[in-house]
């Protein structure tokens, strides 16, 4: 996988990623505008939402859940594009680029900015291992066979 073809997926997974969101909350402030009522709990200032159990909610409800699954799309994309950022860098004979997207792919499982910050730092800045792709020697079969001795 060539590092244009890793940037193109990743950017397309981050677009997918945030169509999500917004599908998600667009559906969250309809709900919360439309959907219901909010009530005053007795004797406080807090409220209560007590919602409508129409068709417009369940439809809200219905954004809600296709953003998040959109978002997860975006995610399993991104996550691919990671993987084969890692295995393009490997291939550099310096491994600094390798050790930079692992440490912030796994650092990212506690701190999401790490990781998306380790990955727009290789789309920006990291070379291409394509061309240090190893070329596999030939087995026995593969040979070409030798030609007879003429006499």
């Amino acid at each position: 996988m060539t590092k244009s073809m890793i940037t193109r997926v990743w950017i397309g997974g981050l677009a997918v990623f945030a169509a999500g969101i917004v599908v998600a909350m667009v559906g969250v402030f309809l709900m919360l505008g439309y959907g219901g009522t909010f009530t005053q709990i007795v004797g406080t200032n807090n409220y209560n939402f007590v919602p409508d159990m129409n068709g417009f909610f369940w439809v809200t409800v219905g954004l809600i859940v296709a953003g998040g699954v959109i978002g997860l799309i975006g995610s399993i994309v991104q996550f691919a594009a990671w993987i084969g950022a890692l295995l393009n860098s490997y291939r550099l004979p310096d491994k600094a680029w390798f050790l930079v997207l692992l440490l912030g792919g796994v650092l990212s499982l506690g701190f999401a900015p790490i990781g998306f910050a380790a990955m727009i730092a290789y789309v920006i800045a990291a070379p291409d291992g394509t061309p240090y792709r190893q070329v596999q020697a030939r087995t026995p079969s593969q040979q070409p066979r030798p030609l007879p001795p003429t006499t």
